[in-house]
Order: C-alpha cells, then sequence, then structure tokens
C-alpha cells in the first residue's frame, strides 16, 4: 500500500466515525424532543422523488460508480512486494543500468542449496516497508551441521550484495528443518 492509500484510509475512517457519532448524538436529540420537531416526519417530497423516471437512471449510475469506487479501493489495497528489476551501481544520464533479479535470486538459492545436509533452497528478491530485501527459504536435513549451513547462508548473502553492486540489499535466510531424513538409495 502506498503512503496515499493509508493516508486516504485513516482520513475516511476519521470522517466516517465523527459522521457516525454526529448521526448518534441527532438520533438521542430527536428521541428526547430537543430538536423541536413534533410529530411524525413527512417525507412525502422524498417519495414523489423516487416516483420520477429519471430515478432508477440515477440510481444506478450511482451505484455502479460505488462499485466501481469500491473495486479500486481494493486493489490498492494489494500489496505487491515483488520486484523485477533494481538499478545498478553506474546508471548515469547516458542510459539505464539494471538487473533482473528472479536470476540472480535463483542462482543464490541454488548455491545455497549445494551445501550440504541443505534439501532445497528457494529465493525471491522483493520490497518490503521500501528495503529491498533477499529472502532465501532452506529445508535442511535433520542431521545437518548448523555451522555449516549458517557460514554458507553468509557467504550466499555476502555474493549477492557483490553481485548486484547494491549495499541496501538486505538478506534473510530461513532455515526450516525436514521432519525425517531422505531416504538415499543404498549402493552396494
Amino acid at each position: 500500500m502506498s503512503r496515499a492509500v493509508i493516508a486516504f484510509d485513516r482520513l475516511a475512517t476519521l470522517l466516517l466515525g465523527l459522521l457516525l457519532i454526529v448521526g448518534g448524538l441527532a438520533g438521542i436529540a430527536w428521541w428526547r424532543g430537543d430538536l423541536g420537531l413534533s410529530g411524525p416526519l413527512n417525507v412525502d417530497a422524498v417519495a414523489k422523488q423516487t416516483e420520477q423516471p429519471w430515478w432508477p437512471w440515477v440510481t444506478g449510475l450511482v451505484g455502479a460508480a460505488l462499485v466501481l469506487l469500491g473495486l479500486r479501493w481494493l486493489a490498492a489495497h494489494v500489496i505487491t512486494r515483488g520486484v523485477g528489476q533494481v538499478r545498478l551501481p553506474g546508471t548515469g544520464k547516458a542510459g539505464r543500468l539494471t538487473a533482473q533479479v528472479n536470476p540472480v535470486a535463483d542462482a543464490a538459492a541454488a548455491v545455497l542449496e549445494g551445501t550440504e545436509g541443505v534439501r532445497s533452497c528457494r529465493g525471491t528478491i522483493q520490497r518490503d516497508r521500501g528495503q529491498l530485501v533477499a529472502r532465501l527459504r532452506a529445508t535442511i536435513e535433520p542431521q545437518a551441521d548448523l555451522r555449516e549451513v549458517a557460514a554458507a547462508a553468509d557467504g550466499v548473502a555476502t555474493d549477492l550484495k557483490k553481485v548486484l553492486g547494491r549495499d541496501d540489499l538486505h538478506c534473510l535466510v530461513t532455515v526450516h528443518v525436514a521432519r525425517r531424513p531422505r531416504n538415499l538409495a543404498r549402493v552396494t
């Protein structure tokens, strides 16, 4: 979500809250008779307007506009964290140097997967709260040497920063331990 969407949400919530408070206070004042209205309300003028031939068209258009506004509001709340490209150092006025991040993340995951005791690894690069984050999710064998896996993860994180040339890249390695060791075929 962008800051504009968050600001709009907060403003709309404030206005809706104020409207509900004022409406509730007006309802209490009407019930107590403090508004000076005696007897039932006369709604004949409103009833006559709803019988006009233009009424269904106007209500249909207003309803369609509200549906489109609601869909736009929902679309603004979809969180997109994926990053397709990143700008590389050395970008100047003459052009733009960029790199596709998915192949880089896949290569980093493959390097970590090559470590002894790592069963599988997947990698992505995302924007999280304005920061560029490389996320590697590794599944390791129960008997894996954690020091070796941690050293390999540190090496991969350092290599990622070097490859992309981005000092603002943060690396998060999540390690999951497999429930059972993998049954490997025995050679006799």
